[in-house]
């Protein structure tokens, strides 16, 4: 033998005339194995998640509580963290609870969605770039998206793909919008003066 096996050789005494006889006992061994032929352990596959592969997988979390609730459940809980839900119910100025619990509920629907992109304000983007901004949305941007409602002034056909594009824009346009409404209240001469007269 030109390369013996120095690893489980077997016990067997191969003849004379068969110097291959050890060798090819093995090798029908890992033969059987490798080729999916061998049913003394079937692997055991975990159920595809019901978001498909490409939605973000929530993060770990630990506690009694973790296995019991779904991935739904948890990104609710991440989403009202990050947008300080509390918070907003109870101090912010404008923000409607009901309007607030729709936001949460569409947040949710969107970043648990299992499509490979998602359509806003007409184009289509990768569902990570969108589902990452929105995971980003704190109460500054949520209270942002009230203001921009309450001074909206057009008829919103579709409401659910306005604040759809609303929320997705917010981060991009919060700063460009205030610096806006300021230069404009400064050139008015309405700095500084109460709104409501």
């Amino acid at each position: 033998m030109e390369n013996p096996t120095l690893d489980n050789p077997t016990q067997e005494n191969p003849t004379q005339e068969k110097p291959t006889q050890l060798n090819k006992d093995r090798s029908s061994k890992e033969k059987s194995i490798t080729d999916g032929s061998n049913t003394d352990s079937i692997p055991i596959l975990s159920p595809p998640s019901p978001f498909g592969e490409e939605a973000a997988a929530p993060p770990e979390r630990k506690g009694t509580g973790a296995k019991s609730q779904s991935a739904v459940e948890i990104y609710r809980e991440i989403i009202k963290d990050n947008i300080e839900y509390e918070h907003l119910c109870q101090y912010a100025k404008g923000v409607d609870r009901d309007m607030l619990d729709e936001i949460v509920d569409l947040l949710v629907e969107t970043v648990c969605s299992a499509r490979k992109t998602i359509r806003i304000a007409g184009d289509d983007y990768p569902a990570e770039l969108v589902k990452s901004k929105l995971m980003k949305l704190n109460s500054s941007h949520i209270e942002f998206v009230f203001d921009c409602i309450s001074k909206n002034t057009t008829e919103i056909r579709n409401i659910k793909k306005y604040l759809l594009a609303v929320l997705f824009n917010a981060p991009s346009t919060i700063n460009g919008y205030y610096t806006a409404l300021v230069a404009h209240d400064m050139n008015t001469g309405s700095w500084g003066t109460p709104q409501n007269r």
